[in-house]
């Protein structure tokens, strides 16, 4: 009986480690495939053109920050992971905005209501524009999930692709984007990659 009691133990131990190698494995080969398939944007893409409007109702084209690094993140208030970076790139827009970085929030929900609660209650001062529903996002950009972020370079080109949530005001990250707003050759920002529903 203690034999049999064992093996039920060990079972049940690894069940969970059995669990997390499934996911990573998943989410490891969903990656693979998309990058292989061409479904994420790479490096060295020129970021798709668009015009949406902001929350004061003005429309906003991307093309209006040609000659800026921008930072452009997907987002949407019903995602924790968002909500969990938002602060990290306000804090980033307000520390090197004046410098020359764009930071750019493109909110994908469909409750406006919502949206203007969730800026209004967090204090943002980082644009936000609407992309209900997430037709610019999961379109030309090709989002998977959220929060997706692509730097551009001065001239729109995709420089990095980061998914899942990063803190975006960290030393590395502020010495990384000091190097693009100067021009200096710099290594890619470190995040890690991740995908959220």
């Amino acid at each position: 009986m203690a034999a049999a009691d064992a093996k039920v133990s060990i079972k049940s131990a690894l069940r969970p480690a059995a669990v997390i190698a499934v996911v990573l494995l998943a989410a490891l080969a969903y990656r693979q495939l998309a990058e292989s398939k061409g479904y994420a944007l790479r490096a060295g893409t020129a970021a798709p053109g668009f015009r949406l409007k902001d929350l004061s109702g003005g429309d906003v084209d991307l093309g209006a920050y040609r000659g800026k690094v921008v930072v452009l993140n997907f987002w949407a208030t019903w995602c924790p992971p968002c909500v969990e970076e938002m602060p990290s790139l306000e804090r980033l827009h307000r520390t090197l905005g004046p410098e020359g970085l764009a930071v750019v929030a493109v909110s994908t929900d469909e409750d406006e209501a919502e949206l203007r609660r969730f800026v209004s209650s967090h204090g943002l001062t980082v644009p936000v524009l609407r992309d209900p529903g997430g037709r610019i996002a999961s379109g030309g950009y090709r989002t998977t999930g959220y929060p997706e972020t692509f730097v551009l370079d001065r001239s729109g080109v995709v420089l990095e692709h980061v998914v899942g949530p990063t803190e975006w005001d960290a030393p590395q990250a502020l010495s990384h984007f000091r190097s693009l707003l100067g021009g200096a050759t710099s290594t890619r920002l470190a995040a890690p990659v991740a995908t959220h529903p």
